[in-house]
């Protein structure tokens, strides 16, 4: 369904991303895991090309881009087979909820309001928030924002899920809500590519994990393989530093 090939980014004479090669199936949950500076974000934002990478081939659900010589046209259509959860939310401060959630589908999609009003009502009903589709973003607590975010993107009903650490701007105790709507929303069959530092829950949720080291991707497994069994010292080193795993676990 996702298949990236040869995808490479630098900045000015800093290789951030170097040749990568993946694929990710229909319904897999795949995490991203790595140090801070490993290029999980920018490969995240690569896929929707909110980055610009110098070269590689990008498909998704047969929709493919070639990075050296992108026509706006392509582009269009390419992003509308992804949706975005961004850290910080991105919601629009003069809307409500329930207008945050249709934007996209009266500007992009161009559905009727009824519709889109229909569409939105039911995303903010999963995400449970029906009570609050009247509340401006100010009124929202963080998780809540950020569960509107989720509504939002799933609204659009992408190919695609992409979660860009959903949580690192929450509250420890704010973490759990936005965990449970992803959680929900991956049981319901969505593909999800996730970078996040929430290791319980990246071996909880996720099907296959990729970590990422110095722009390249060194292992690439299930979470079992890669959690409790990492092939790589780095990985070993990486994930020693997590509560329940030790270094003597990994014999580093």
């Amino acid at each position: 369904m996702i298949h990236v090939h040869d995808l490479s980014l630098a900045y000015q004479q800093h290789q951030v991303l170097k040749q990568l090669n993946f694929s990710v199936k229909q319904h897999e949950i795949v995490a991203i895991i790595g140090a801070s500076g490993a290029g999980k974000s920018t490969l995240l934002r690569c896929l929707n090309l909110l980055e610009q990478p110098q070269q590689g081939l990008i498909s998704i659900n047969h929709v493919q881009i070639d990075a050296r010589r992108v026509k706006k046209n392509e582009l269009v259509q390419f992003r509308q087979q992804s949706a975005m959860v961004f850290q910080q939310f991105n919601l629009f401060q003069q809307k409500t909820a329930l207008e945050n959630v249709m934007e996209g589908l009266l500007v992009v999609k161009k559905y009727q309001h009824q519709e889109a009003q229909e569409i939105a009502l039911a995303k903010l009903r999963q995400v449970g928030l029906e009570d609050r589709v009247g509340h401006y973003p100010k009124q929202l607590s963080g998780g809540q924002q950020q569960r509107v975010a989720i509504a939002r993107a799933l609204a659009m009903d992408p190919k695609v899920l992409l979660l860009d650490e959903p949580t690192s701007a929450l509250d420890p105790e704010l973490v759990g809500e936005v965990l449970a709507t992803i959680k929900q929303a991956a049981i319901a069959g969505n593909t999800m590519i996730l970078v996040s530092h929430e290791m319980s829950f990246v071996y909880e949720i996720a099907t296959r994990v990729l970590f990422l080291d110095q722009g390249q991707i060194i292992e690439d497994g299930t979470p079992e393989e890669v959690f409790v069994h990492p092939k790589h010292q780095r990985t070993k080193a990486f994930l020693a530093r997590y509560h329940g795993l030790s270094a003597a676990d990994y014999q580093i």
